[in-house]
């Protein structure tokens, strides 16, 4: 049956898929109440800023403002605000004179002058002879009359729309026109109502206003409609048709305004310098502004001087005329400047992807700092990704995105806590009384390391008991022992942790430990056996503090074997152990006790040997037949680390290596002189007194024929 615990690849996936499902849940559900959408109309804001570039049609678009200079040099002209009409009429006349494409009024002009007919007359020629200005309506949801002549202007400038949306009904009720003397001069009517988001910025508009049963267009469309060519248009669900030219919309009708950066979005001139210079022009003067300048370009006249109103706040800046925003759209017709919101199904898509992505990362990466780099890594290719399409006109919902990757991350530490966290809390439990803390400091940080259970593994286990430590017990007060062992086992088991072992019990005086699990050590075998030897070296000094506290000398026998071992979690369902059992483990076992017929201390085994040899110094000692087991086990004498072993030791162990040649070879004599040279350079050495006795014993008995040099371990 497959294992899902929190712990397996397969659980943490799960487990990942399952947070990330909770986070986007919970941002789908704020997304529909629309808690969000603010944060994402502020992101947006700070994306425009960032991606804003220099107008592209600067060269086609052009603004005549009534700025703050014009209306002092009026005023010092004597011209008092509001102007007189006829002060609008020179600047349409420049724009004719020049071969303008188009004059866009974006000021509306819906009563009578106060200065009587003769002034609307004035501007009404000047329409006229232009034949391409676009004057504004603007329409209201208040309610009022409609005069008859303003219905027949209506029908008149309305555009053919074939409407296959499902806008069915008109929220306009009412229409401010031009007063009809100007209106009739117009090439169309277009309205200059801008509605802003809810927070009051100004982002995007419609492009078309149903009002009662005929479609008005905003001033930009009516300004780009005549450039492009368009005559049939068709509205939809996908957005606005021009003939072949599709322009998006967004769920509410709405064209998503794409603004542009720089000091200076479109080139402004002067409104009473435009005036001064067809004066000057029609007078054979030099104009301050050359005709040339408007020549097939679309010429918005509006207001930009501060105490005049038409200043909103957009994206770009908190203070922006509303003529620059129609000039936008204008520029954003033009120059297919189209900026598409995803829509909310593959927004939501997407914020699952980044919830997944940040769950995994938690349930997978274990490391504090692997979990850190890849979380800021996720948010750096989060912010590039909205940054980038951004500037390709695709706005993507990074706040929506970020909240997802946020929930996931904290929804999953949550629930990683609560089991990796229990689990980590479990190795520690069973590990910190018989492990060092850099292992289980590792274990924690890589449980996958742990596979509990039962498994084969290349092992190495030590057995270390004290000799004759029954008798010396029995001529101890109970305190005493007590007092000497754990001295004892205290100070052999700070050496095995130092070394990364681990202990797997205590029996007694007896330690049992091993090498290589639960976290792998490629030099397993080596670290075992520098750790025995670090033990007989601690083991002298105690036996000084024992002797000076009155208390018995102890001396420890200590046996190693490398091989393969099951290692895992075994007892009952109630109480079970971490350990290792199988042949390799008996093995060494037995040569501890074989220490006792050697007169040895430490006896490792062939494979521990090889395994550690580049590492440490030994003798080999024997061919031996444990009990139990047929198969004869080279043998040999852990002497010292490596490249420290004392030169009389190092004597010995030549000679003792050329007897025990010898020996092999029945030739007895010659290797008990070999043996006899060894004993004489260290008297008190162990296996030279039993190779010396084995000599003697087969000069005087022979062995049989079928000796194979092998020494058969009759006790344990």
């Amino acid at each position: 049956m497959p294992d899902f615990s929190p712990h397996t690849p397969k659980g943490k996936f799960l487990a990942a898929a399952g947070m990330g499902a909770l986070a986007w849940l919970v941002i789908g559900a704020a997304c529909l109440t629309g808690i969000i959408e603010p944060f994402e109309l502020k992101l947006y804001d700070r994306l425009c800023r960032l991606s804003a570039a220099p107008a592209p049609a600067s060269q086609e678009i052009v603004l005549v403002t009534v700025d703050d200079g014009s209306l002092e040099a009026a005023l010092k002209a004597g011209i008092t605000w509001p102007w007189p009409r006829q002060l609008y009429a020179p600047i349409v006349q420049f724009c004719t004179l020049a071969g303008a494409r188009a004059v866009v009024f974006d000021i509306i002009l819906r009563e009578p002058s106060p200065y009587g007919v003769e002034d609307d007359r004035l501007l009404a020629e000047a329409l006229a002879e232009n034949g391409r200005a676009i004057l504004p309506v603007f329409l209201s949801a208040e309610d009022r009359p409609e005069e008859a002549w303003e219905a027949e202007l209506i029908q008149r400038f309305g555009i053919p729309v074939e409407n296959r949306s499902r806008q069915l009904g008109s929220q306009y009720r009412s229409a401010q026109l031009p007063i009809l003397f100007l209106a009739a001069k117009a090439r169309d009517l277009a309205n200059v109502a801008i509605p802003p988001d809810q927070d009051g910025i100004y982002r995007r508009l419609p492009l078309v206003f149903l009002y009662g049963n005929h479609w008005i267009p905003a001033l930009g469309l009516a300004a780009a409609k005549d450039v492009l060519g368009a005559g049939r248009f068709l509205l939809n669900d996908r957005g606005l048709r021009l003939d072949d030219l599709r322009i998006p919309l967004d769920g509410r009708g709405n064209f998503l305004l794409t603004f542009y950066g720089g000091e200076q979005d479109f080139r402004r001139y002067s409104a009473f310098n435009v005036i001064q210079s067809f004066v000057a022009q029609k007078g054979g003067g030099q104009p301050i502004y050359e005709p040339q300048s408007f020549k097939d370009k679309i010429v918005v006249v509006g207001l930009t001087a501060a105490g005049l109103f038409d200043l909103k706040p957009t994206p770009i800046r908190s203070v922006y005329p509303g003529t620059a925003i129609h000039a936008t759209l204008i520029a954003n017709l033009l120059h297919r400047d189209f900026r598409v919101r995803i829509k909310p199904l593959a927004a939501l898509a997407l914020a699952a992807g980044v919830a997944l992505a940040a769950a995994a990362s938690v349930m997978f990466l274990a490391s504090v700092w692997h979990l850190g780099i890849a979380t800021v890594a996720e948010i750096t290719a989060l912010a590039l990704a909205v940054t980038a399409s951004f500037r390709y006109n695709i706005w993507v919902d990074g706040v929506m995105l970020a909240l997802s990757l946020g929930l996931a991350f904290a929804f999953s530490s949550v629930f990683s806590y609560a089991t990796e966290g229990r689990q980590k809390r479990q190795i520690k439990r069973m590990f910190s009384h018989y492990m060092s803390d850099v292992l289980i400091h590792d274990l924690l940080k890589h449980p996958d390391k742990l596979r509990l259970g039962g498994e084969k593994r290349n092992l190495t286990v030590l057995f270390s008991d004290l000799a004759g430590f029954t008798s010396l017990s029995e001529r101890l007060a109970p305190e005493e022992v007590v007092m000497l062992l754990n001295r004892y086992l205290t100070a052999m088991t700070d050496i095995i942790l130092a070394g990364g072992g681990l202990i797997d019990k205590y029996e007694g005086d007896a330690i049992m430990a091993l090498w290589g699990a639960p976290l792998p050590q490629e030099d397993h075998a080596a670290r075992a056996c520098l750790a025995a030897l670090a033990n007989q070296r601690r083991l002298t000094d105690l036996r000084r503090e024992f002797e000076a506290s009155g208390l018995p000398p102890v001396y420890s026998r200590i046996g190693i074997n490398t091989g393969e071992m099951i290692i895992g979690n075994m007892g009952s369902s109630q109480r079970f152990d971490f350990t290792v059992i199988g042949d390799s483990v008996n093995l060494a076992s037995r040569l501890e006790g074989a220490n006792k017929s050697y007169g040895t201390r430490i006896i490792i085994s062939e494979e521990t040997y090889h395994q550690a040899a580049a590492r440490i110094e030994a003798r080999e000692l024997d061919l031996l037949r444990v009990k139990g087991k047929e198969v004869p086990v080279r043998i040999y004498e852990l002497l010292a680390p490596r490249g420290e072993l004392d030169g009389r030791i190092g004597e010995v162990r030549d000679l003792f290596a050329e007897g025990l040649v010898r020996y092999r070879r029945q030739e007895w004599a010659e290797a008990l002189r070999s043996f006899k040279q060894a004993l004489e350079i260290v008297p008190e050495d162990g296996p030279t007194k039993v190779f010396i006795e084995r000599c003697r014993e087969f000069m005087e008995t022979p062995p049989p024929a079928s000796w194979d040099g092998v020494y058969r371990l009759a006790s344990k």
